[in-house]
Formats: C-alpha cells, sequence, structure tokens
C-alpha cells in the first residue's frame, strides 16, 4: 500500500494499486432513443472499473441500482452522453448498493454496438 502522505495530491487520487481482473462482456446493441424501454441494463455488480467503447452511435447512460418499472430506464434529456468511437473508463458506483447496472441507450434512432469490459 502507497504511504499516501508523501504524495502530491495527484499522485494519491491516481494511487489505486493493482488492477482487478479483465473481463471482456459480449458486445451488446446500442438501441433506438424511440422508447425508453429500449435501455440496455447490464450487471456491473462485480466490478470496480467499466471500459465502454461504443460504436456506430453516441450513447447516453447511467448507473442504477436496480431495473424494475423505470428505474435505470435513459432520460436524453438529465443523462450523460459518451461520443462514439471513444473508449472511456468509469469507476462503478459502489454507493448504489450490492447490485449495480450500467444503463445505456442510443442517442438517436440509429442503432450501434457496445463493448464493455469490466475490471
Amino acid at each position: 500500500m502507497a504511504n499516501l502522505h508523501k504524495l502530491t495530491v495527484q499522485e494519491a487520487l491516481n494511487a489505486q494499486g493493482t488492477g482487478g481482473v479483465w473481463t471482456v462482456n459480449s458486445v451488446g446493441t446500442s438501441a433506438s432513443n424511440a422508447d425508453t424501454t429500449n435501455t440496455v441494463h447490464l450487471n456491473v455488480s462485480g466490478a470496480s472499473q467499466l471500459g465502454v467503447y461504443a460504436s456506430g452511435t453516441d450513447i447516453h447512460f447511467n448507473f442504477s441500482a436496480s431495473v424494475s418499472g423505470t428505474n435505470g430506464d435513459v432520460n436524453d434529456s438529465n443523462d450523460l452522453r459518451l461520443g462514439a468511437r471513444a473508449l472511456t473508463f468509469f469507476t462503478v458506483p459502489r454507493g448504489l448498493g450490492d447490485t449495480i447496472y450500467f444503463n445505456y441507450l442510443s442517442t438517436s434512432t440509429t442503432t450501434g454496438t457496445v463493448r464493455t469490459v469490466e475490471v
């Protein structure tokens, strides 16, 4: 474990230690945003980080603790947007509970693919 008292603020924030297991998920489809029920709900409960690469179309995304009813469905007015062809790693928000879902949906009626890797 790093002695964080001897590091600068930037160094301390980046001292995460060793990475976890690299688990590649099956390719998903970012479905049309014509209906929020097209939202894809990927269970990422076992991950501490999530690598995401959207191809073909931008996606809106969020994290949620459940997917029952409209919980977790993407709202294009409020949720974050990830540009297509950009590899991005997210820290999975552990504060949501034991079960965590990564939810995504295309930003248009065009469908694309989403590749994810759990670390």
